[in-house]
């Protein structure tokens, strides 16, 4: 009798601690204290509208049916300084910006943007001090995707690298996924850009902050369906995809590489989408790293 008690207590608490277990699921730590989300497979309706886009060209001619066929882990926030630190200790890892001397940032105390000399991710030239929880900023494409190498080979070596899996960007077209997270309106929260309001930093609409702010500043209600925070706003985010000046497509693009997609960022809409030179260093553009099949 005992035992059978013992049994039926068993599952009953095995029961009780599935939402548990399953929320674990969702989300993995790397060793350098990266937090990413999963983002199950799935289809969507990816590009804009006539309407919708308005001026814009390069979004396709009609939205399309899309396919994620693989899941994928997704940063919860943009890369931050902190982590990009860690990284640099590591490696001794020299940006380009910090080769070339200078990067596209604000022209601080003046308006406007130029190539500034000496602006890098240590200083953006923001007119204010970023801390560790900053987005990591001026970087290039070909930063970004060193970092995704050197996470690789650390979590492999350290076996939490999930497995078939690497670290890399995110595909365009998983970019677009994550951010709608089951939606199909302008913005993740819907489709009128006020609704953004304490919800994202569109430079300037958080106070304090008039060009970047702190990654999840805005807690759960910045944070999308998937749970994952600064989809829009704060920095511009670099894509794997080549750019194609007509539309994203469904499998990573790799046709140019002199040029590469960056999403987000501004006050952009989930279809939005600009592509820069690959060693293009801004002070608005960072990037968030994803675990997935190689692509």
């Amino acid at each position: 009798m005992n035992r059978i008690c013992l049994a039926t207590t068993a599952i009953v608490l095995l029961f009780a601690n599935i939402p548990a277990l399953i929320a674990q699921e969702k989300i993995m730590t790397t060793s350098t204290g990266i937090e990413l989300v999963w983002v199950p497979p799935g289809e969507f309706m990816m590009g804009s509208t006539p309407a919708e886009r308005g001026t814009a060209n390069n979004e396709g001619d009609q939205p399309r049916k899309t396919a994620i066929k693989q899941g994928f882990w997704m940063g919860r926030t943009e890369l931050t300084v902190g982590q990009w630190k860690q990284f640099v200790a590591a490696t001794s890892y020299v940006t380009d910006a910090e080769k070339d001397r200078k990067a596209y940032s604000p022209k601080w105390p003046q308006k406007g943007w130029d190539w500034v000399t000496g602006a890098n991710w240590k200083d953006p030239r923001y007119g204010y001090k970023v801390k560790d929880n900053f987005p990591v900023t001026c970087v290039t494409w070909n930063d970004a995707t060193a970092i995704c190498r050197w996470l690789t080979e650390t979590e492999k070596m350290k076996n939490k690298l999930p497995p078939g899996m690497v670290y890399r960007l995110p595909a365009e077209a998983e970019w677009e996924y994550a951010c709608r997270s089951g939606t199909q309106t302008r913005f993740w929260w819907g489709d009128k850009e006020e609704g953004g309001d304490r919800r994202v930093n569109w430079k300037g609409a958080t106070p304090g902050y008039e060009f970047m702010a702190p990654v999840d500043h805005f807690k759960a209600r910045g944070r999308n369906k998937f749970g994952l925070a600064d989809m829009l706003g704060n920095a511009r985010e670099w894509c794997l995809d080549g750019y194609d000046e007509k539309e994203a497509h469904e499998e990573p693009w790799s046709v140019n590489a002199s040029a590469h997609v960056v999403r987000g960022g501004g006050v952009s809409r989930c279809a939005s989408r600009m592509g820069l030179k690959t060693t293009n260093a801004c002070s608005g553009d960072g990037f968030r790293v994803c675990c997935g099949m190689p692509r």
